[in-house]
């Protein structure tokens, strides 16, 4: 088994935004085109506050683009640790406030009693278009953590979502899974900074998707990974 990916790199993070938010919407276009709708879904972090910025200005039909996240972390949706927030202060802005937004919190106390409210939310959702991953320097992508419980479940159900634990605070997180993020057409991380290329090339030698998740990102032929890196 090896593992598949394409890696971009950028002189640097504005010409990265640039390239990456006209291949992000011309992806949607394409989709829209197809079967009249499109479904984009994002990560959180701060690394992509620039690229959703300028995506919220990209002439789309936003109204027929649903906007959903990779994962999300179980707290109020008003809270600086929520990636809802962060969607909606920077993407969900200007041409992009037209997208339907289908998040992952709801109101149940444990994100483990919540998994079957934002199951409900995807049942009429069968595939994604793009899918913007981030990772962490440990290797950590989605709320996918290195040596947790949940990990294999989470990467071998069929279900599209799961409650899973992190390392760190905010424990509790709610996630796609692999065999739902792999469904998309794009499959595209943006990584910046020598820390996170670092990790990723250790990652992209390495076959123990246990210590670095990311790897199991790469175990396909089809979508590949895109790398974006500044």
């Amino acid at each position: 088994m090896k593992n598949n990916y394409k890696f971009y790199n950028f002189k640097n993070s504005n010409i990265l935004v640039e390239e990456l938010s006209i291949r992000i919407a011309a992806d949607l276009k394409k989709a829209i085109e197809l079967k009249q709708y499109a479904v984009l879904a994002v990560s959180g972090g701060s690394t992509p506050k620039e690229l959703f910025q300028k995506l919220s200005h990209m002439d789309l039909p936003w109204h027929k683009v649903t906007v959903t996240l990779v994962d999300e972390r179980w707290v109020e949706t008003y809270s600086n640790d929520s990636n809802e927030k962060l969607i909606r202060d920077t993407l969900l802005q200007n041409r992009a406030s037209f997208a339907k937004f289908i998040p992952l919190k709801n109101a149940i106390v444990k994100n483990i009693d919540g998994v079957l409210v934002t199951k409900n939310r995807f049942n009429k959702m069968d595939e994604l278009d793009v899918v913007l991953l981030g990772m962490g320097s440990d290797g950590h992508t989605a709320s996918f953590f290195p040596d947790t419980e949940e990990l294999d479940d989470v990467l071998q159900t069929k279900d599209k979502c799961y409650p899973t634990t992190a390392n760190v605070e905010p424990y509790q997180r709610m996630t796609l899974t692999r065999s739902f993020l792999l469904t998309a057409k794009s499959l595209i991380l943006h990584i910046e900074g020598g820390v996170k290329k670092t990790a990723f090339d250790i990652a992209a030698k390495s076959y123990d998707h246990h210590k670095m998740p990311i790897i199991a990102m790469m175990q396909q032929e089809s979508p590949i990974l895109e790398v974006y890196h500044a």
